[in-house]
């Protein structure tokens, strides 16, 4: 097997309670997927100086 040789792979997101692939969105859907943010921890609200913010607004 060619090492350069990839396989397609297919991206499924959740759409109004449905997995459902991407590549099956309408335009309006596809971009609203292409707007939204990753989840990672660092953003997070329990990470980082963000949270020792919050922390003193709630005191």
């Amino acid at each position: 097997m060619n090492p350069q040789t990839r396989t397609p792979c297919e991206t499924f997101s959740r759409s109004m309670g449905y997995i459902r692939p991407v590549k099956n969105f309408n335009i309006g859907k596809y971009a609203e997927f292409c707007e939204r943010k990753t989840f990672t921890e660092s953003n997070s609200l329990t990470a980082g100086a963000r949270h020792k913010e919050l922390l003193k607004m709630a005191a």
